[in-house]
């Protein structure tokens, strides 16, 4: 059973984070027009949702994580701009100050996962996100869009191992 995950300060007030079974069914149009395909059919999809002042439910923002072996795989994090339109100002302040919403999901997708998983890799092309995964504990490799979150000490070899796995799967 997975523990409570709470999000920071005021933010639990209008957002809920949480995994869903379908990515089409919840952000198959968000992913579409933020990446210009479908949301893969595989994997956690990580959605946090934005409950309106008049009690409507839209989501905010999304994050996948895909696991293979004992590494992590995240990629499609997006943000619906839509959503955070419908936010009032002291909403959008209070995810400002907390980091953003990306920052919430890789939060939530490492509190879940880093202790069955060694590491965790992002593959990022966009300075935007680059600087939210840095925040979050990622770490620059020598590919230029590929990143690592370690979750234990290794040994160089280690290293290199789990890097080749993920630099083997080309972007995700």
């Amino acid at each position: 059973m997975n523990r409570p995950f709470s999000l920071p300060g005021p933010l639990n007030e209008f957002l809920c984070i949480d995994v869903v079974e379908s990515g089409e069914f919840h952000v198959g149009d968000l992913f579409r027009r933020k990446f210009g395909h479908s949301p893969p059919d595989f994997g956690t999809h990580i959605v946090v949702f934005y409950r309106s002042a008049s009690r409507g439910l839209y989501v905010a923002s999304y994050l996948h994580l895909w696991t293979t072996g004992t590494i992590g795989l995240i990629g499609g994090g997006c943000t619906d701009g839509r959503a955070i339109r419908l936010m009032s100002e002291a909403e959008r302040s209070a995810i400002t100050d907390a980091g953003g919403l990306l920052l919430q999901t890789l939060r939530f997708a490492f509190d879940r996962n880093e202790e069955r998983l060694q590491a965790f890799f992002g593959h990022c092309g966009n300075d935007r996100a680059l600087a939210v995964d840095l925040q979050a504990g990622f770490l620059r490799t020598e590919d230029p869009n590929l990143l690592v979150r370690w979750n234990r000490n290794f040994d160089d070899a280690t290293r290199a191992s789990l890097f080749q796995q993920a630099l083997a799967l080309g972007p995700f």
